[in-house]
């Protein structure tokens, strides 16, 4: 792990925590502090959208831990900025119209982990057919296939033994 220290911001208010993991600073924020969060660092010079991904921490709550990543270009520096949802509630809002680029991100995390993004503008699939039941990435989605025409097996639905 890097030795170098997290640097003090206007995010000072928001954070829960923070710390440095690959060379990178990051900050926690509690949910309702996101978008404040985000704005906050726009404005600090973290104008370079990256990526917001999910992990599920099933069985541990809060399950799910939202994972933002901004630049900032002109400095060489780079933020994650994580908060955590519950199981009951993955629900977080949008940043879609601070940073553009996250409305796909957002859009994806909701399609693969069933996260609600309030207020976004087009919270709809993006991968998988509307149709689809359920989201994929969950640790307590189905483990199996679809039924392959050319597979020996073709016929039989194959999941994980309940002990796996």
């Amino acid at each position: 792990m890097s030795k170098k220290k997290a640097t003090k911001s206007t995010l000072e208010p928001l954070t829960v925590a923070r710390g440095v993991g690959a060379g990178d600073d990051w900050v926690t924020v509690e949910v309702g502090d996101l978008r404040e969060a985000m704005a906050t660092l726009k404005s600090d010079g973290y104008k370079a959208y990256g990526f917001v991904t999910c992990v599920d921490h099933l069985p541990a709550e809060p399950r799910f831990e939202l994972i933002y990543q901004v630049r900032d270009m002109d400095r060489k520096r780079q933020m994650r900025v994580r908060t955590f949802l519950p199981a009951d509630q993955p629900s977080a809002p949008t940043v879609s119209d601070i940073y553009p680029p996250a409305n796909w991100d957002e859009r994806e995390t909701f399609d693969l982990f069933g996260i609600d993004f309030e207020g976004h503008p087009d919270l709809t699939r993006i991968l998988l057919p509307d149709d689809w039941v359920g989201h994929p990435l969950r640790r307590d989605y189905p483990v199996g296939g679809e039924t392959v025409d050319f597979s020996e097996d073709h016929a039989t639905w194959q999941t994980a033994p309940e002990r796996a």
